[in-house]
């Protein structure tokens, strides 16, 4: 169940930060569909703490995670799409859910907001949430659905994405992402 955690955790965590667009030729923040990104996280529950590497694809309506230990051991890959959401385990551990919010759940215990990941590591939040912009406009902090993302771009253009996100919740948990690289798929 511990090392399950991590996984899951990326899959939330995924969408927290970036590299400027330009290093990985993505279309500006507004433009960009599918990606993929590679990138750093860390989750804090309570006095548990998980951290490691992650990868995510995103195609569609698709998601291909893979989770990394701080080390760099595969700890599990996660896919989830119209149907299902399945996580396959370095130890064989095969867990599946009809998406990926009761997979999440399911493992980790509590809920993560992963229905609204990729729009948030894109810096796209929902209309009607609360939004704190920058000098340059583009989202810095922002309350949406009872969560709270802070912002960090490591690019000055005003259609930048983010390099780093901080997701949290009052009584929740709090996920760190610093995205390493952005690329197309």
């Amino acid at each position: 169940m511990s090392r399950l955690l991590p996984c899951l955790l990326a899959l939330l965590l995924a969408a927290c930060a970036a590299v400027p667009p330009s290093a990985g030729g993505l279309p500006p923040r507004g433009a960009v569909g599918d990606f993929a990104l590679d990138g750093r996280f860390s989750l804090t529950h309570d006095a548990e703490r998980h951290a490691g590497r992650l990868a995510w694809l995103r195609r569609g309506a698709t998601d291909e995670l893979r989770i990394y230990s701080p080390f760099g051991q595969t700890v599990a890959e996660i896919v989830v799409d119209a149907r299902r959401a399945r996580l396959s385990a370095a130890d064989g551990q095969v867990r599946e859910a009809a998406d990926a919010e009761g997979l999440l759940r399911e493992v980790l215990g509590y809920p993560l907001p992963l229905a609204d990941l990729a729009a948030w590591v894109l810096a796209r939040p929902r209309s009607g949430a609360q939004v704190v912009a920058d000098a340059q406009g583009r989202p810095q902090q922002v309350v949406e659905g009872g969560w709270e993302i802070f912002y960090d771009y490591d690019d000055a253009a005003a259609d930048a994405l983010p390099s780093r996100l901080i997701v949290t919740r009052d009584g929740g948990p709090e996920l760190r992402l610093r995205i390493e690289e952005w690329r197309t798929p």
